[in-house]
């Protein structure tokens, strides 16, 4: 199709929440971009344009767009770098679009991995997770395995561990086999090490009050 030449343009119909739309021109895929981009640049469907005006329409609201969306996703709560790339590669924005708004973010302060890995740290230390649960999820959300390693020395540190898993299961009667069956799923099920957890219904055993004694 040549560039200058106009013709009519087709947006692929809503797949179910996809922010995704695929753009046609004459029935000729030219370009996947996001809803918000599309919406932005004022293009429609059944609009008569050349390849090359919808390239530049489109290049030029991809990068607002990309941030708009990306500041209302943190307007929520904080995210990883590598999170909010997902978020943004899957509204449908190009590769050098997200790494554009992700460095503005980091510029600005409001993006950092450091910052965020303390707050998840934070919060599911709150919810009752334990170390092994918590790194798990740092990793699953991008976040580099030395800036984790400093967030969990600071808020979670392992001489804690055992305090907090006797907290987890101190209301669990572990004097029976399915009490100490229950306490070890709870235990293993946030996160707690195996050996941390035996040792809990270990010492509630033999203590009888829980864990008050290694407190």
């Amino acid at each position: 199709m040549d560039g200058d030449a106009p013709g009519i343009v087709e947006l692929s119909s809503p797949r179910g929440r996809s922010r995704v739309r695929s753009v046609a021109l004459d029935g000729i895929e030219v370009r996947r971009t996001s809803v918000d981009a599309l919406r932005l640049a004022g293009v429609s469907d059944g609009d008569s344009m050349s390849r090359d005006e919808l390239g530049r329409h489109l290049d030029e609201s991809e990068s607002r767009a990309a941030m708009n969306r990306a500041l209302r996703l943190l307007g929520h709560r904080e995210r990883s770098d590598a999170e909010l790339g997902a978020r943004l590669s899957e509204d449908g924005y190009p590769v050098r679009v997200i790494a554009q708004v992700l460095s503005r973010l980091s510029d600005y302060g409001y993006l950092d991995d450091a910052r965020f890995a303390d707050d998840y740290v934070r919060s599911k230390r709150s919810a009752g997770w334990g170390r092994r649960r918590i790194s798990r999820g740092l990793a699953e959300k991008g976040v580099a395995e030395e800036v984790a390693a400093a967030a969990l020395e600071t808020s979670l540190p392992e001489s804690d561990e055992f305090e907090r898993a006797c907290a987890v299961v101190s209301g669990v009667d572990v004097s029976t086999p399915a009490g100490a069956a229950r306490a070890l799923r709870r235990l293993v099920g946030r996160g707690f090490d195996y050996d941390v957890a035996r040792r809990v219904i270990d010492r509630q055993r033999s203590c009888g009050d829980g864990c008050a004694d290694d407190l």
